[in-house]
């Protein structure tokens, strides 16, 4: 099934559309049994440097996570959205990211606004949860339009924005006020986020107990980024020299 007219001029106006989970709750039980498993053996492993440790607890789901990536439609969808069929898969990450946040000495839980690319940085992320993302859960904030709109320009908006809370003295180095514009995606299991991480974003604060866990991948044009490659050959060693060309084109492995 692919997406509608509405849905596809959402992604391309405001950077995102939401969709009904298109891997099914069966599929859904074992991306989260998978990754219960796998998260005692994934926080112990002296993770090589520079390897993007939510890109290895993903594909330590093996041949799980290789399904996912591959599933028809969200391939259609992505190739769709780019516009055209030459597409890879440069970016994935499973598990909670707000174990990372704030290691810098601050108190509250909360990624401060981001874009990963701009304008020329062209991509599409699926985005799904496995614990809801409500208010108190760190929920993910995205200012719509912003993929189309020069960097420099929007983080200028956004810390006019931040200096308005009155409650800095300085230029601010990060900033987490509320944008009037932005949409707050209080994302369900029940349902899978579209995007572009090109997108101006950030979070809300984390104040709930228990987990936020969520995982996603990004699909890129010819030409697009391959972060997470040297993981996946780290993960699969042995077994990756043995996919089909067209998995391997798809994982970025080949050209």
């Amino acid at each position: 099934m692919a997406l509608t007219e509405t849905e596809k001029n959402h992604f391309q106006t405001n950077g995102f559309c939401l969709i009904p989970n298109p891997f099914g709750h069966e599929t859904m039980l074992e991306v989260d049994r998978l990754q219960r498993t796998n998260e005692p053996q994934w926080e112990t492993t002296d993770w090589p440097e520079g390897h993007n440790i939510g890109a290895c607890q993903f594909l330590m789901m093996m041949e799980q996570a290789v399904e996912l990536v591959e599933k028809p439609k969200a391939v259609s969808i992505a190739r769709e959205l780019l516009g055209t069929d030459d597409i890879h898969i440069g970016a994935c990450g499973l598990g909670d990211a707000s174990q990372t946040v704030s290691k810098d000495g601050r108190a509250k839980i909360q990624v401060q606004w981001h874009a990963d690319g701009g304008p020329d940085v062209k991509q599409v992320s699926f985005r799904t949860a496995l614990d809801r993302h409500d208010p108190s859960n760190g929920p993910l904030r995205v200012y719509p339009g912003t993929h189309l709109r020069p960097r420099e320009e929007v983080y200028e908006e956004l810390k006019q924005v931040e200096i308005a809370t009155g409650t800095h003295d300085e230029d601010p180095e990060m900033c987490f006020a509320k944008h009037p514009a932005e949409v707050e995606v209080r994302l369900d299991p029940r349902w899978t986020l579209v995007w572009t991480p090109s997108c101006w974003h950030a979070t809300g604060e984390k104040t709930a107990a228990g987990p936020r866990r969520a995982m996603a991948w990004n699909y890129y044009p010819a030409g697009g980024r391959k972060r997470d490659l040297e993981a996946l050959k780290r993960i699969f060693d042995g077994e990756w020299e043995g996919w089909s060309d067209d998995r391997k084109r798809l994982w970025g492995l080949v050209n």
